[in-house]
């Protein structure tokens, strides 16, 4: 089954076809932070921004923040909202995005976060292996 023919919206796709790109050039990475930077306020290790030992930004970190700096956003943005769920991120950013997009988007991140190498992570909140 192709999964964008399930998006209807042009957001949904733009996103969607965006992470499942930034999977596929890696679907066997396994997210970590680097070591120098602290918990977020959760607790968590997983950072949408990853910063340099000065604390400067340096790149995008997690699987949603690679797809959507990507799509332009910029890592001072993203940044503003690190430690708050990938729902809220990308609702902010494509507020027209379907409930769908919007799941899976967040079942990605989560199975990233508990561990799961990201075309593993992808398959899980997609349903679609790359």
């Amino acid at each position: 089954m192709n999964l964008l023919r399930v998006f209807e919206s042009t957001a949904d796709k733009t996103v969607i076809s965006a992470l499942r790109e930034v999977v596929a050039e890696r679907p066997d990475y396994v997210y970590s932070a680097p070591e120098y930077m602290s918990d977020d306020e959760e607790g968590g290790r997983c950072f949408y921004v990853h910063k340099d030992v000065g604390g400067d930004s340096v790149a995008a970190g997690c699987v949603i923040g690679v797809t959507l700096h990507r799509l332009g956003v910029p890592l001072e943005w993203m940044e503003q909202l690190e430690g708050r769920p990938a729902s809220l991120l990308v609702r902010r950013l494509y507020p027209d995005l379907s409930e769908r997009t919007v799941n899976a988007l967040n079942l990605v991140q989560s199975a990233q976060d508990n561990g799961d190498p990201w075309g593993m992570a992808y398959a899980k909140g997609t349903g679609e292996t790359i």
